[in-house]
């Protein structure tokens, strides 16, 4: 599903409170990022990962584009939701060419969707021979729902902008985050990526950069940000406010104890994927966590997710890989965009290794 785009490239996350953008430019020795911006969304334009609302999506990025200048309107966009389905299947060898051919008749009996209303794509994990000498693969297959990737490409086209490729999210966000996940470094084990965003929670589980395991929970930062609004009978900007604040070690008891519950929530759905990985029978022990996106600021969950796992979790940096110097971002705004850019910068890097 992804294209390359020439010697820059630029990523289109539409989150739920915000579109992004990344412009990178060079190899995978050296990434320099040229571009980086966001604008606002308003509420209710992108639920769960879903575009419900195109015109001010369209909107935001056609503003989107004057404000970061740009050099070009040709983009990957990332898609995270229910109606993106990744599941891991044996088949029978083939060579890829060939499974390519047969995609549509191979993937019919593993996806919930009628395969005439889904895009398809897949990633050749493994190969091997069973006791009874039969070759077999071991494929990742990913489906999307075709209307729901039409309205993204519509979406973005109305703003001026051309889609020319549709990248998953969570193998976007584990690339600009883990030099294993780019197969930079090897490593024991497995590492998962938990990208927490505003409606969608991204889980990733990778061994050395092959995606073993990929879940798309419907609940982030905004369910918070919800439970403090209608506990604390405040408004949805208040709300968000508290929460701000909570991850600064500020503000009142009642509003820390409405956090902890929604945070040790978000941690069991996270434990209960991993579990899931865990229980199958070619998994491997989950040996480190990477944690980003802007709910994974929430006050403890950083900490919760590491008593809960006893694993080690470290917060994602995805600029910090980057040369910077030409981005015209200072200091403090590489900070604060840090924990929401990795979509963005990942989309950009999956079209320049291609």
């Amino acid at each position: 599903m992804k294209m390359g785009i020439g010697r820059s490239a630029i990523g289109l996350d539409i989150g739920a409170t915000a579109v992004r953008v990344a412009q990178l430019a060079g190899s995978r020795e050296s990434y320099s990022l040229q571009r980086f911006g966001q604008i606002a969304l308003p509420s209710g334009s992108v639920v769960d990962g879903e575009i419900r609302d195109p015109g001010p999506v369209s909107e935001a990025i056609a503003q989107l584009w004057k404000r970061t200048k740009l050099s070009h309107k040709r983009v990957v966009v990332g898609i995270a939701n229910q109606r993106v389905v990744v599941r891991q299947v044996d088949f029978p060898y083939l060579d890829e060419a060939e499974f390519r051919q047969s995609l549509r008749f191979q993937a019919a009996d593993y996806i919930p969707m009628p395969v005439d209303e889904a895009e398809l794509d897949f990633m050749i994990i493994d190969d091997y021979t069973t006791e009874n000498q039969e070759h077999m693969m071991r494929v990742l297959l990913v489906a999307a729902a075709t209307d729901t990737v039409e309205t993204f490409v519509s979406t973005v086209a109305a703003a001026g902008v051309q889609t020319v490729g549709i990248d998953l999210e969570p193998f976007a966000i584990a690339r600009a985050v883990s030099s294993s996940a780019r197969g930079e470094l090897g490593m024991d084990g497995s590492e998962a990526v938990i990208d927490v965003g505003g409606g969608v929670t991204n889980v990733l589980v990778h061994v050395n950069g092959e995606p073993r395991f990929v879940r798309i929970l419907l609940v982030g930062g905004d369910d918070a940000t919800q439970a403090l609004a209608e506990q604390l009978s405040v408004s949805a900007e208040e709300a968000e406010a508290v929460k701000l604040d909570l991850g600064r070690e500020v503000g009142p008891q009642p509003a820390k104890q409405i956090l902890t519950r929604q945070v040790d929530a978000l941690v069991e759905e996270i434990r209960g994927s991993l579990d899931y990985y865990l229980s199958q029978e070619d998994s491997e022990p989950v040996t480190s966590i990477i944690l980003t996106g802007g709910g994974s600021l929430m006050a403890g969950l950083s900490q919760r997710l590491e008593q809960t796992l006893r694993t080690p979790v470290t917060p994602g940096t995805p600029l910090s890989q980057l040369d910077v110097s030409k981005s015209g971002l200072t200091e403090d705004q590489i900070r604060q965009v840090e924990p929401v850019s990795a979509a963005a910068v990942g989309l950009a890097i999956g079209a320049l290794e291609k």
